[in-house]
């Protein structure tokens, strides 16, 4: 495609039809009604159901259990808290498994899910939950319909809710010793089933569904099976093959399997024109590698169950974002926190999650610090040097240079739920007491993430989008990725590639207005031998060496942000018709004309002048065992401040 193909591809994709499927996504999202509020509010419903709980004669948890809390980067060294991640989740989903009667319940689920978080004391809380099958029921004007009886004609004659049930889910919560690997605690719920629908449920979204399940090699798949559509959020945020930013949108089919499993088909239409092309069709089996299914396969447990033996572990010593029945435990900060120096105001996530502003000991540091897209890249070319820029996007437009592109949102309507809560952290002999703002994004999934959590989590991700404020003006924003997306559509089946650079790429991009003291920054930049004044717009790429510094022109107020040679920053003058200022999705102008911070840079003034800067973090994930789901890849900043006193 050249760029003059490219340029009139983008022109046709009109403001109606974008924000039409954009409306269709949110509906998609969320329950027939589209309100993400009554999604939200019916999984409470379920996680308030009555647990199995503790019985009379199991011990009770002891002081190294019930004082044991979430634990933040500068805990462990910086490298030990990436190994934390990556590698201590996979060994706590194996010790768990070792438990016969978690063994047992693992053994029958068809979908699974797995979270987990390293505590202080040296333990591990994991969690792994899964379901042992699926039905579906379509209703159409108030009629239900058996979904195995329908052509597809007649599933898509008109505008269709499908419910869906994922069957049987139990969660299986673990305290693991870290040095010994031993269980301490443990606790195995009663089944339940969880409900979600999903849908057509307007004309676009009719007329899409229409075209796919028309053509032969979709519907054989589907044919006299239960089977539910799945959109994650359509061409909005999407890049395919040639073509731009907002052309082809995903489309997907969970279904049956004639063994009684459950599987996907993954397809992706080019919708930009007025006629739709289907441009490819894969059938996806395993959507993570290494289940809690697989494991649990590989191994033989010995010995007799210590459930009711061992402690129940507490909620708070549970993984957050399964406490309750598997779903999210949310404590919702007020909207203000004063704590250890810092005033941090923030605002709940529309498209570019959590907004916060920051001040020190009363002195503004930034405001609007957002994370604001999600790169998502896979089947990339090899990058030879080159900066993300120029690999992602080496014809300096939104045409993505490998298969597919997601600039992921972070929105409770689109997975959620967004904020999770404060955790304190104490003074230790290795830091200041601080604390962290915790939000949590599956970008795809239901509110709430019903359908990711019941082990249908193919296409949706698993974000942590972390705020750390410590008592010494030190502020760390993290990013943590346990995915599956997209990834073992092509690392399962090679035919998919055509490039030979890494299969799936990650990039963060942060953006925010640095205000040291409140007032418009000089900037310097340090490279390795001295600090300079650049007088225009920049982008550079990080090392060991590399600084960015945002100081107030008539006081020591100082913002110093050290990079690596994962992290990159650009820094631009401020404009409403940017992302950044305007907000990702909901403009469909600035969004589609989107791809990277660096398209911004255009040689404008930057000395005290009002600002954008942005934070581009990389995430290699193929560098850790494992990349599908089980690892997780931990990307970490830092801000330090001076003259703050």
């Amino acid at each position: 495609m050249d760029d003059t193909d490219s340029q009139s591809l983008t022109g046709r994709i009109e403001r109606r039809t974008f924000l039409g499927s954009l409306g269709g996504a949110l509906v998609a999202a969320g329950t027939a009604s589209g309100d993400a509020s009554t999604v939200v509010t019916g999984a409470a419903t379920q996680e308030d159901e009555e647990e199995d709980g503790q019985e009379d004669d199991q011990p009770d948890p002891g002081e190294r259990i019930t004082s044991a809390r979430r634990i933040g980067p500068r805990d462990v060294h910086a490298q030990n808290y990436h190994m934390l991640w990556a590698y201590r989740k996979r060994q706590a989903v194996e010790t768990l498994l070792l438990e016969p009667a978690v063994h047992d319940v693992a053994s029958d689920w068809v979908a699974s899910f797995e979270a987990y978080d390293p505590l202080s004391n040296d333990l591990d809380a994991i969690s792994i939950q899964g379901t042992t099958g699926m039905s579906v029921t379509a209703e159409r004007m108030g009629v239900n319909l058996d979904v195995t009886e329908l052509s597809a004609e007649q599933a898509t004659l008109s505008e269709t809710t499908f419910k869906v049930t994922a069957e049987n889910r139990q969660v299986a919560y673990g305290l693991v010793d870290r040095t010994t690997d031993e269980l301490v605690g443990v606790h195995v719920t009663d089944p339940m089933d969880v409900k979600w629908e999903r849908g057509y449920t307007n004309a676009e979204q009719l007329r899409r569904h229409q075209f796919t399940l028309g053509h032969d090699e979709v519907w054989q798949h589907l044919e006299e099976r239960q089977w539910y559509p799945f959109v994650k959020v359509a061409e909005v945020i999407t890049a395919y093959d040639d073509f731009p930013h907002g052309a082809v949108t995903p489309i997907a089919y969970y279904f049956e399997t004639d063994d009684g499993g459950l599987a996907l088909l993954s397809t992706f239409v080019d919708v930009s024109g007025d006629s739709y092309e289907l441009l490819d069709v894969t059938r996806v089996d395993d959507f993570v590698r290494m289940s809690p299914m697989d494991i649990a396969a590989r191994m033989t447990p010995t010995g007799d169950s210590q459930l009711g033996s061992l402690p129940v572990p507490p909620m708070d010593q549970r993984p957050q974002i399964t406490g309750p029945q598997g779903f999210h435990n949310i404590s919702t900060p007020p909207s203000t926190i004063e704590q250890s120096n810092w005033t941090v105001r923030w605002d709940p996530p529309v498209t570019e999650g959590a907004v916060v502003d920051a001040s020190y000991n009363g002195e503004t540091v930034f405001e609007d610090l957002a994370a604001m897209a999600t790169p998502t890249g896979y089947d990339l070319p090899v990058r030879d040097g080159r900066n993300t820029r120029e690999w992602f996007f080496p014809e300096d437009e939104p045409v993505f240079s490998g298969d597919l592109l997601y600039w992921d949102i972070h929105s409770p309507t689109f997975g959620g739920p967004g904020v999770l809560g404060k955790t304190d952290y104490p003074a230790t002999g290795r830091h200041p007491e601080g604390f962290r703002f915790r939000t949590h994004y599956h970008t795809g999934a239901l509110p709430n993430a019903r359908d990711f959590h019941s082990g249908h989590r193919f296409g949706p991700y698993n974000y942590y989008i972390n705020f750390d404020f410590y008592e010494d003006g030190v502020f760390m924003p993290s990013w943590q990725r346990q995915g599956p997306g997209y990834i073992t559509e092509y690392l399962n089946r090679p035919e998919r590639r055509e490039r030979e650079g890494p299969v799936q790429f990650y990039l963060s991009f942060w953006a925010f207005r640095p205000l040291p003291a409140g007032g418009s920054p000089e900037v310097y930049l340090f490279e390795g031998d001295e600090w300079r004044q650049p007088d225009e717009e920049f982008y550079v790429e990080g090392d060991e060496l590399t600084q960015v510094r945002f100081t107030n022109r008539s006081s020591d107020h100082t913002i110093d942000i050290p990079l690596d040679d994962q992290s990159e920053m650009v820094v631009v003058r401020r404009h409403a018709d940017e992302i950044g200022e305007a907000v990702r999705v909901v403009d469909a102008g600035p969004e589609l004309e989107f791809y990277h911070p660096a398209q911004y840079v255009d040689g404008e003034s930057i000395q005290n002048r009002d600002l954008m800067a942005w934070l581009i973090l990389e995430a290699p994930i193929h560098e850790v065992p494992h990349p599908s789901g089980i690892a997780t890849y931990t990307s970490l900043a830092e801000m330090n401040l001076s003259g703050y006193e």
